[in-house]
């Protein structure tokens, strides 16, 4: 994952937002893309008229990425699912036990918060392996985020 790390360094922090924004940007662009596929695809059949997607980026592109962008930011904004996606972070992959112990979730609660998370393109989920992953965008979130923290705390310091 090529994704941005936190730095301490806030001279640098223009650099690192637009690292951090490219990289969820990215992600929630691929997640998008997705979404239109599957959306297309159902429109090709036979009930649909097939014509949606010709449509699609004059009509309902900015009010899209709008609506997922927004919902990225609500999904992080959720204590529990931030803590399950830091956990996440801290791993290339970890084992749907390892991230009940680490968040004290049950396993349902730790199911639905992970849907959240991909659901926005944050995390993804093996269910072959029942492991969980963090995506180059969920990394990103988390260094966003862990970044306002700390610059959070600086300013206030400086009072």
């Amino acid at each position: 994952m090529n994704a941005p790390t936190l730095s301490n360094d806030l001279n640098s922090t223009d650099d690192i937002n637009a690292d951090f924004t490219r990289t969820i940007a990215g992600g929630l662009a691929g997640r998008l893309r997705s979404l239109v596929a599957v959306l297309d695809r159902l429109d090709r059949l036979e009930s649909g008229s097939g014509t949606w997607l010709s449509t699609f980026d004059d009509d309902e592109l900015p009010e899209a990425a709008t609506e997922l962008t927004l919902r990225a930011l609500r999904t992080v904004a959720n204590p529990n699912n931030f803590a399950l996606l830091r956990a996440l972070s801290a791993s290339d992959s970890r084992s749907i036990g390892q991230l009940m112990e680490i968040t004290g979730f049950g396993r349902l609660a730790l199911s639905e918060q992970l849907n959240d998370l991909m659901q926005v393109g944050l995390a993804t989920r093996l269910i072959d392996t029942d492991h969980a992953q963090v995506t180059a965008a969920g990394v990103s979130m988390v260094c966003l985020v862990e970044t306002l923290i700390d610059q959070t705390t600086k300013l206030y310091n400086k009072q």
